[in-house]
């Protein structure tokens, strides 16, 4: 087998309700969707979980769809009979996020994808009267609060609904040492984890963290020697895994393996994703120990390129093969 084209696509819908995050608002989602071609007339797709600008991380959708496609001039024609031969040549690319986007195409060439059933964990910022009315309606085990200077509202907000789920808060590396004075204020709530209080890494910050609830690492999980350190230096005691920074979800899984053998809690990160890659996040959520962040069909946008990715059922999501809805790409190339 070799591959003989890909072609580019774009997908963009808008959230049904914005973004809002410490360090950017999103009124929409635009996504890179690449399909891979083989000589047997097949083809295999992957979705770029990179953003239109580096808000989030240095590499971009536009900088994916480059190294792509010098590396397809560099494999195109090149024959593989293994996906471990063909993560041989998924080493050749620059960026984690473009490897992560090919290798969702390999994977899907050598294995037959099931249906995976995981825990509901949806993330809200900002609490509305819509986002409670959604949260009562589909009732998540776990709901991950973005920090906002509403924050200790928002917890008792959460708190008071019916079906009592689990709470996690999400920093984004924003947090001064003002507002440790607030995350004090969090103690007994049984907060699940905080992710990435900080900018800068300071024992003598997540020390005081620490002792109001366990301090999750997301930003900074960027390869396996780099969470070796901090859970070995810090007190970290959760690491978010998203592959598309790591480079693919075979490096996830042997960092999943390893944070469990290690006894280091783990939870499967996701970027607002689309139902493709949303389908590889369930899979790789099966072998976390928390719920990841994973939200069933609709939940974002009212289009995607896959449908109905992910029915909620009695609290959990059910993930079928994922087939995607070609008619909905734009800007093919």
């Amino acid at each position: 087998m070799y591959i003989v084209d890909a072609t580019f696509y774009d997908m963009t819908a808008a959230f049904k309700q914005p973004i809002v995050t410490p360090k950017v608002r999103l009124e929409r989602r635009k996504a890179l969707i690449v399909e891979l071609k083989t000589n047997e007339g097949e083809s295999y797709f992957g979705e770029c979980n990179a953003f239109e600008t580096d808000w989030y991380a240095p590499t971009t959708i536009a900088d994916v769809e480059a190294d792509i496609r010098a590396w397809l001039d560099d494999v195109c024609g090149k024959s593989f009979y293994t996906y471990k031969e063909a993560l041989k040549l998924a080493d050749r690319l620059e960026t984690t996020d473009a490897r992560h986007t090919v290798v969702m195409a390999f994977y899907t060439m050598f294995h037959s994808l099931e249906d995976v059933t995981v825990d509901y964990g949806a993330t809200v910022s900002g609490l509305t009267e819509e986002s409670l009315n959604t949260l009562e309606e589909t009732q998540p085990q776990r709901i991950k609060l973005k920090w906002t200077p509403h924050v200790l509202e928002d917890v008792q907000c959460l708190q008071s609904l019916a079906h009592q789920p689990s709470i996690a808060l999400d920093a984004n590396e924003s947090l001064s040492e003002e507002d440790i004075a607030t995350a004090m204020k969090l103690k007994g709530q049984h907060i699940l984890y905080i992710e990435e209080p900080f900018k800068t890494v300071n024992a003598e910050n997540l020390d005081m963290i620490n002792q109001v609830m366990p301090v999750a690492i997301d930003e900074k999980a960027t390869n396996l020697d780099r969470i070796k350190a901090l859970v070995r230096d810090y007190p970290i005691s959760v690491v978010v895994v998203k592959p598309f920074r790591l480079g693919g979800i075979d490096r996830a899984m042997e960092i999943i393996t390893w944070l469990s053998d290690n006894n280091i809690q783990t939870v499967i990160g996701g970027m607002y994703e689309y139902g493709l890659s949303r389908y590889f996040t369930a899979l790789l959520a099966q072998y976390a120990s928390l719920p990841s962040d994973i939200t069933p069909s609709g939940y974002y946008y009212n289009t995607d390129v896959v449908p109905n990715s992910g029915c909620l059922e009695n609290g959990q999501l059910k993930f079928s093969k994922p087939s995607i809805d070609t008619q909905v790409l734009d800007n093919a190339r």
